[in-house]
């Protein structure tokens, strides 16, 4: 099908170009028409996308391709009115929930699927040794072994692999260097324990994350996002708001877009668990197995606040108080050492000091405040980017006040996309999007 952009209908409309399954047996059929719903699932702190399909199904297509779980599913999926496009080939792995609707003709079921790659991934263990700067070891890692055709393109009763390949971003490179044998580890495996082990080149925070969204995969560091958006704004999906019943049929269609249905909280600080979770202070003892000495590294989050890059940009204050309680041997971990034992500069090894307490401690900051909203579907929103959300000040106003739209100043802010549910069905699409952010405003 040819990509032309047409005008925006209503809130949440899609429009299905490819939605086809592919059988073991190589026949192509067009699920759009046994589709009752198509769920994608993207998540920061998982390395692969995945989803579910609900078939209604009554030419028993189970029985006919046949369907046993190891078919390939091919998306195309956009907006009307964006060029921008969920464009994947995922793998099916399951068929659940299988029941007779009505007569004997008809029946639903799931079909389960997931990205490619994570297949691949779990039928390549490494055994083999990598050496170099992390961000460039974890791209070799990827493209070496991970990267695959992206997607294929329907020409009639035939079908059409195309050239693009799935693509590792890093952003930003890092700045330390490993050598490393992995024993055994799968790429997916490889890659993230180089995120936890990685300084960023530009920035202080060594919070990189390895994931994937509908658009690719990337191997990014959170404080970099922070920072890029608020100098920016270039990830900012733009003001979601609040609003109970104030959705009008009349209303702008570019307004309803960005009407949050439904909220909820999903975590607040929690200041007790934050006490002994490490997230306030912790302590590496590291043990230099060359010269048989151990050192302690006490790291304190409440005097290093300020230098990160956090959600609100310049106006971040923290969640916690100045004077909180906090003390590192709550959470204490060993690592050990051997200085010189590797000839390249900045290894890992010996940098633990400077990542274990600064990762911990970042990473944790991005679970204080947590939530969700419900808001009409768009495929150029991913995990990864930020958006600010306006929630109302619900606290009584008096006569002079009653004309003003204040803010809640807890609730309101910029804040991460860590999650995304895409629910999608022939005439309309709808995100669940799971919000975080790590810091407040003192605006």
């Amino acid at each position: 099908m040819t990509d032309v952009t047409v005008p925006l209908q209503t809130a949440g409309s899609v429009e299905i170009q490819t939605l086809a399954l592919i059988s073991s047996s190589g026949q192509f059929i067009n699920l759009t028409d046994y589709m009752a719903e198509i769920n994608f699932f993207e998540d920061m702190f998982s390395p692969f996308m995945g989803g579910t399909i609900t078939i209604v199904d009554s030419r028993n297509l189970l029985k006919e391709l046949p369907i046993v779980g190891d078919e390939y599913i091919v998306a195309k999926i956009k907006t009307p009115s964006t060029n921008s496009f969920i464009s994947k080939m995922f793998r099916v792995f399951s068929v659940t929930d299988r029941e007779i609707v009505r007569d004997l003709n008809t029946q639903t079921y799931n079909l389960h699927f997931i990205s490619k790659e994570a297949v691949l991934d779990s039928l390549k263990p490494l055994y083999k040794s990598f050496s170099g700067k992390i961000s460039d070891v974890a791209q070799k890692i990827f493209d070496d072994y991970l990267s695959n055709f992206r997607t294929v393109t329907a020409i009639k009763d035939s079908l059409e692999i195309n050239s693009e390949k799935s693509k590792l971003v890093v952003f930003p490179e890092t700045q330390n260097d490993v050598k490393f044998v992995s024993p055994g580890w799968t790429p997916f495996k490889c890659i993230n324990w180089l995120a936890s082990k990685a300084i960023p080149k530009e920035g202080k925070a060594c919070n990189y994350l390895f994931f994937e969204s509908n658009k690719n995969f990337y191997f990014l560091n959170v404080e970099k996002i922070f920072d890029v958006n608020y100098k920016t704004n270039a990830l900012n999906l733009g003001t979601y708001y609040y609003k109970v019943n104030s959705v009008k049929e009349n209303q702008d269609i570019n307004e309803k877009m960005f009407i949050a249905e439904d909220f909820q909280v999903i975590r607040t600080t929690d200041h007790l668990t934050n006490y002994s979770n490490g997230y306030l202070a912790n302590r590496l003892i590291t043990l230099d197995v060359i010269n048989k000495k151990y050192e302690f590294h006490d790291y304190d989050h409440v005097t290093k606040f300020k230098e990160y890059a956090h959600s609100q940009g310049e106006s971040s204050i923290p969640i916690f108080a100045s004077d909180t309680l906090r003390n590192p041997v709550t959470k204490i971990r060993f690592y050990p050492i051997h200085p010189g034992l590797h000839t390249i500069p900045n290894n890992i090894n010996e940098k633990m000091p400077t990542i274990f307490g600064n990762r911990m401690s970042n990473l944790q900051e991005l679970s204080n405040l947590k939530i969700t909203i419900n808001v009409p579907g768009r495929t150029d929103a991913e995990v990864g980017a930020m958006l600010y959300f306006s929630f109302p000040d619900v606290s009584p106003k008096s006569e002079q006040d009653v004309s003003k739209t204040n803010e809640d100043k807890y609730y309101s802010g910029f804040y991460i996309v860590t999650a995304v549910r895409h629910k999608i069905n022939n005439f309309k699409h709808t995100m669940t999007l799971e919000l975080v952010k790590d810091a407040l405003s003192n605006k």
